[in-house]
């Protein structure tokens, strides 16, 4: 049978017939001989390569590595349905699986089929509406704690690194939320853990992207480094364990009002009766994993549009002295959660710079969507910034404006505005059970950075680079501070 598809850039192949396209009837960018597009890949803007190459042939194509063909879609369409087949049709790409599993982690994160359903109905439990509420003393009390050094750091006329600023300041948060302990590298600096966590978190997405697991033959001194710090990670981690159930027996009313992440997964643990001490490991490390580093990161790129608006950081700032004009902070939950224009703010940085540009996922049988066949066992490389970037979704989408979100004060009534396609926190069944933690982590800590300092950029904005790791990060965004 014949099939008519039209082919140009900006609208790839087509199906004119009822019978659906497959993978080797896509497009490809221009790749080299044996490594196809390997070297291109590997780079650490990848995310920025898969833009280009949308640019190139168009949303829906195929990538060569090493001969192992991968599907590469920037079709908000099929991505949420892609999304939404999950946990039944879809999976995540399984050497991240692979990885993590080698490395002695098992949590919702990772997890697939009837192992994911039982740790989410648990994760979901642990991080509900009432725990989140748990946890506002901590964020509170860590963004105070920012502050006090950045208010002296403003006095001194010091320059400051953001991104390194934030990763100290979410793992102070992160470590508490998740299991009690106290850390505070903002005022101390290094601690063991953080050191740990250092090695730890890069080495995850360099194994996962790596195309061939060299590590398991012959060990770098970067590998050693690696499985000495996973080493100390669990032990640490599995005393806290100890520990939280020895509090959980003498302290019974921690069972209604658990103080931290662990506490609530032992209570549930307790509950339940079919979740292991190495499971309840697995989902505090991956809420290290997804605090420390999305979220800071996320904190980052929000300053890094706040410092070149001074306008969009005045208004934070007389949000925030509305609600609680006489505290550097939030006191109460209910104050953070009426700060809907710092809210605003929030979203649009994870529009235009998420930093969860690309998921990956591989099918578990034949799928057909949207006319296209996707076959079981082939890999999709899901690009959704593209969409989130694309003026047929979001009106000017290059411009950072709070206001989209706030349809009452949007000046653009009427334009694009499709929050549907945003994944930054996924999609389907398996959308992100600590969204809830996240986004009131970020609103915090955005009102109480605009209501008491004027941001400016130390750097042109075009010297701040877009790096992708486990997530993609702000290289060289440095910011200079004025207290008010």
């Amino acid at each position: 049978m014949n099939i008519s598809f039209i082919d140009t850039k900006d609208n790839p192949p087509t199906p004119m017939t009822t019978s659906p396209i497959t993978s080797s009837q896509l497009p490809s960018p221009k790749g080299k001989f044996v490594v196809g597009h390997l070297t291109q890949f590997k780079a650490d803007n990848k995310h920025q390569v898969m833009e280009r190459w949308v640019e190139e042939v168009g949303d829906l194509f195929t990538i060569s590595l090493l001969g192992k063909k991968f599907i590469v879609s920037a079709k908000p369409e099929i991505n949420k349905e892609i999304l939404r087949l999950r946990p039944g049709k879809f999976r995540r790409f399984d050497k991240i699986e692979e990885i993590l599993k080698e490395m002695g982690i098992l949590g919702v994160f990772n997890a697939e089929g009837e192992a994911w359903r039982k740790h989410r109905l648990i994760t979901m439990q642990a991080l509900n509406r009432q725990n989140v509420e748990g946890f506002f003393p901590t964020i509170s009390k860590v963004a105070d704690r920012l502050w006090t050094k950045w208010n002296a750091m403003a006095q001194a006329g010091e320059t400051i690194d953001v991104q390194k600023e934030m990763m100290r300041y979410t793992v102070d948060i992160t470590t508490e939320i998740a299991f009690g302990y106290p850390m505070n590298t903002l005022e101390k600096g290094e601690d063991v853990i953080q050191t740990h966590l250092e090695k730890i978190f890069p080495m995850i997405n360099a194994r996962i992207t790596a195309p061939l697991p060299l590590w398991r033959l012959i060990k770098s001194k970067k590998d050693k480094a690696f499985d000495t710090a996973m080493v100390e990670i669990k032990s640490t981690v599995h005393q806290l364990i100890e520990e939280g159930k020895k509090r959980l027996v003498e302290h019974p009313e921690i069972k209604d009002h658990p103080n931290n992440f662990l506490e609530a997964l032992l209570v549930q643990q307790a509950n339940e009766g079919t979740f292991s001490d190495d499971e309840v490991f697995g989902n505090v490390f991956t809420m290290l994993l997804a605090g420390e580093d999305t979220t800071s990161n996320s904190i980052s790129w929000s300053l890094y549009y706040l410092a070149q608006n001074p306008a969009i950081v005045d208004k934070i700032r007389q949000e925030a002295n509305d609600i609680y004009g006489n505290s550097h902070t939030p006191s109460t939950y209910e104050e953070a959660s009426a700060l809907t224009y710092t809210d605003a703010v929030v979203q649009e940085s994870l529009r235009i710079k998420p930093v969860t540009p690309n998921l990956y996922m591989t099918a578990l049988e034949d799928v057909e969507i949207e006319g296209y066949l996707f076959q079981k066992g082939e890999t999709i490389m899901m690009q959704n910034k593209v969409a989130q970037t694309h003026p047929d979704n979001f009106i000017r989408p290059d411009e950072f404006m709070p206001e989209r979100w706030i349809s009452s004060g949007c000046p653009m009534h009427g334009g694009a505005h499709s929050p549907d396609i945003i994944r930054t926190f996924g999609g389907g069944s398996r959308f992100c059970p600590g969204k809830g933690l996240a986004m009131s982590e970020l609103v915090i800590t955005l009102s109480t950075i605009c209501k008491n300092f004027d941001l400016e950029l130390a750097v042109r904005p075009e010297e701040v680079k877009e790096v992708f790791a486990f997530s993609m990060f702000p290289e060289n965004l440095l910011i200079k501070l004025k207290a008010v």
